[in-house]
């Protein structure tokens, strides 16, 4: 997705005040975040795919608070993305808003026979299905 493409997604969540379907926001302000599995899984499982965004604080007023490093967190994030089964290949944009640095990991839908997609630390038995609103 392109940057402003982006920057307007940020900007309707913080008016509307709140995530959507295909949107899931992270802090990672201090660090990645370590469980990224059950997001990975239900957005890999549904026909839209999904976005997770970092660097948006829902719990302060959907402040851009930014991340950590650009860079460290797309490598976590990827590694992450290896460790579902199949493995995600999540697309990313970065982008400054408010003088702060925000990136976005687009998951894609799974083709519906690979599915479901899911961690290989838990096995598809205990595999997360999908996501509520």
């Amino acid at each position: 997705m392109q940057a402003e493409t982006l920057m307007g997604i940020v900007r309707d969540i913080q008016r509307q005040k709140t995530e959507k379907q295909t949107v899931e926001l992270k802090l990672a302000e201090r660090g990645c975040p370590t469980r990224l599995f059950d997001t990975l899984s239900s957005f890999s499982n549904q026909d839209e795919g999904g976005i997770i965004i970092f660097g948006v604080d829902e719990s302060d007023d959907y402040r851009v608070k930014g991340v950590y490093d650009p860079q460290d967190l797309q490598k976590k994030v990827t590694e992450q993305c290896k460790q579902m089964e199949p493995a995600v290949r999540a697309l990313f944009t970065v982008c400054e808003m408010d003088g702060k640095v925000v990136v976005s990991a687009e998951i894609p839908s799974a083709d519906i026979a690979e599915r479901p997609v899911f961690y290989k630390g838990v096995g598809r038995i205990l595999c997360a299905g999908g996501r509520v609103g």
